[in-house]
């Protein structure tokens, strides 16, 4: 199976943006945000590691059976996220 390498100006530009992103997650940690700064983050991580699946592992380009792998793993990671936030929520305060 071959696939089309991505050019160098989207991978530099997917690597700036992924800097970018991870500057502004920085720099939301040290600003009070109250309640919103972690859901902020966490939009912001999940838009990384969008970049990273689409750009970097080529799941942008591969046929439909990598693409059916990829959602399945997004698909489980958000179900860890939804369960361990569940826990946690529910937790009495001690």
């Amino acid at each position: 199976m071959k696939t089309e390498t991505p050019a160098l100006k989207t991978l530099v530009t997917t690597w700036l943006a992924l800097v970018a992103l991870h500057f502004t997650i920085l720099g939301i940690s040290y600003v009070k945000f109250g309640g919103l700064g972690t859901p902020l983050m966490l939009i912001l991580a999940v838009i990384q590691m969008i970049l990273v699946m689409l750009v970097f592992m080529e799941v942008r380009h591969g046929n439909n059976l990598v693409r059916i792998f990829a959602a399945a793993g997004f698909f489980w990671l958000l179900l860890q996220f939804t369960l361990t936030a569940s826990d946690y929520l529910t937790r009495a305060v001690h």
